[in-house]
């Protein structure tokens, strides 16, 4: 038991500063971490170990950019029955088409993250599964169409700028080479690496039945044409912002430069998708230190944006589960159901 409250504790400084490490290069060797934050390789090793063994921290894969514009991606906003709501989400976390599942404050009981193929494949998923779920009684859909920033871009801000620049002066350029269309291996590859982003290439090329370079060449070229995006996790309220708010807005999305002096203004924003099928055309995820924090909130957003209106917010009461992480009320990784958005769902 003692252990186990243990694990509940606050991350100190170091484990805060090897998660924003590898948030910004996911498969950086120990090697170049320890150089970055002046400590042993071994050290830095051991350090991740026990935090992936907690389920505190992970490396993660997911389908990129290239891949979420190419299928059909989707925010679902679910009404129980009372009583039924916990019964529903824990279901929900186990159907790998749900990324992820949020127990909510404000007009719905839990938002789901849905990617499914196409649009009909979706409108099947609704009708035929979710529809009929018992304690479900109402949902409503939106479409996303674009993403203008990722989650998997937001940092922890725990590394200072000479920390920074040697983890980021050493990480591989992006190079985007010629759009290609993922074989099932590639498939294979990416699902994979969702349960464990740090896989070695060794362990990758053998249970896809083929050579070390060629597994390495294909991470390259995933990775480039954003067709696979490496991240890494951390239990939220470990981690020193403990408060997940969704904001639905509507703002003239056409003017990327002014969505980047939003970004730039809000920091603390980690994820802003461009939303079609209701009223708001934004959805806009933020992490925060404190529930007070929420106050001024809108009103920066409107400053940063002027023509930006705020239609309606919620805060994440809790994460059942997290792009294809099931988590316990901690926050923590307990285990994963595999992110496969190209298969039809059964």
């Amino acid at each position: 038991m003692a252990d186990r409250l243990q694990e509940s504790a606050p991350l100190d400084e170091l484990d805060l500063s090897l998660v924003h490490t590898l948030q910004i290069d996911p498969r950086a060797p120990w090697s170049r971490i320890g150089r970055a934050l002046d400590l042993d390789p071994v050290t830095v090793a051991r350090r991740w170990s026990r935090l992936t063994e907690a389920g505190v921290a992970w490396v993660t894969a997911q389908p990129g950019r290239a891949q979420v514009s190419q299928s059909c991606l989707a925010f679902v906003e679910v009404d129980c029955q009372a009583g039924h709501t916990l019964d529903v989400a824990n279901t929900l976390a186990r159907w790998p088409h749900v990324l992820t599942v949020e127990h909510t404050s404000g007009g719905r009981d839990l938002l789901l993250t849905v990617s499914t193929p196409t649009i009909s494949t979706l409108s099947g998923y609704l009708l035929e599964r979710l529809g009929v779920l018992p304690g479900i009684r109402a949902t409503r859909t939106q479409l996303g169409t674009h993403v203008f920033t990722h989650a998997a871009d937001w940092r922890l801000r725990s590394l200072d700028p000479r920390q920074r620049a040697r983890i980021t002066a050493e990480r591989p350029t992006r190079s985007p080479s010629t759009p290609q269309t993922l074989t099932e291996r590639d498939r294979l590859l990416i699902v994979r690496l969702g349960a464990d982003g740090r896989t070695t290439l060794t362990d990758l090329a053998q249970e896809l039945g083929v050579g070390i370079t060629t597994v390495r060449k294909r991470l390259r070229l995933l990775t480039a044409n954003e067709d696979l995006e490496l991240r890494c996790e951390v239990a939220q309220p470990l981690c020193g912002w403990p408060i997940s708010t969704q904001i639905w807005a509507k703002a003239e999305i056409e003017d990327r430069d002014a969505l980047n002096r939003l970004l730039a203004a809000v920091p603390e924003i980690r994820a802003c998708i461009g939303l079609a099928g209701g009223t708001a055309n934004l959805l806009i995820s933020v992490w925060l230190r404190s529930l007070p924090d929420i106050r001024g909130l809108e009103a920066r957003l409107t400053s940063a944006l002027p023509h930006l209106k705020v239609l309606d917010q919620a805060v994440s009461l809790s994460f059942v589960k997290r792009m294809g992480r099931i988590l316990d009320p901690a926050g923590r990784s307990t285990s994963t159901v595999p992110i496969d958005i190209w298969s039809a769902p059964s």
